[in-house]
């Protein structure tokens, strides 16, 4: 073998390696996988004075990034030689996220998948919203996995409210 053969194989073993490394840390420190997407969301929108719905929406595009950056993290090098079909097929069941179809002052319409295929999840996200002080009304159609809710700010900032609403729905999913 070559130095540069050699070398190589070394770069691949220690990048094995850290990989895994990294999967375990992330496996056994759950609580990383909430806290480093809501700061960078709010580092992002702070940096660029975001405010309300684009705040909303910039923070629900970094944790989307983010859970797919550490889902990757998490896969153990077995399952990265999956073939490239089987990986494909995996994202594109898991990778439906929510979005904001509109917002106004006091009232945002949300498009979550779940809701649609998991009653459970829809039952336990209403019942979350009802009971947040800020909500006034939560109406849901699981048909089209629409949430609208009705809110009232009150002292927060669209920024906190955005990321309430996002700490909510992650306690949904976490019931």
């Amino acid at each position: 073998m070559t130095n540069a053969t050699v070398t190589a194989v070394n770069s691949a073993i220690t990048t094995t390696e850290n990989k895994e490394q990294i999967a375990t840390f992330l496996k056994e420190h759950e609580e990383v996988e909430m806290i480093i997407p809501v700061m960078f969301g709010l580092f992002v929108t702070s940096q660029f004075q975001l405010r309300g719905a684009k705040a909303l929406l910039v923070n629900l595009g970094v944790a989307t990034v983010f859970r797919q950056l550490f889902k990757e993290l998490k896969k153990s090098p077995s399952q990265d030689t999956q073939s490239p079909t089987q990986n494909q097929t995996k994202v594109s069941e898991d990778d439906e996220e929510m979005s904001i179809l509109h917002s106004v002052k006091g009232r945002v319409r949300l498009r979550i998948p779940q809701i649609k295929k998991d009653a459970l999840f829809a039952k336990r996200l209403e019942r979350l919203l009802n009971d947040d002080d800020n909500v006034l009304n939560v109406r849901m159609n699981r048909t089209v996995s629409s949430v609208v809710i009705k809110y009232d700010a009150g002292n927060l900032s669209d920024m906190d409210l955005g990321f309430k609403l996002m700490s909510i729905i992650d306690a949904a999913k976490g019931e």
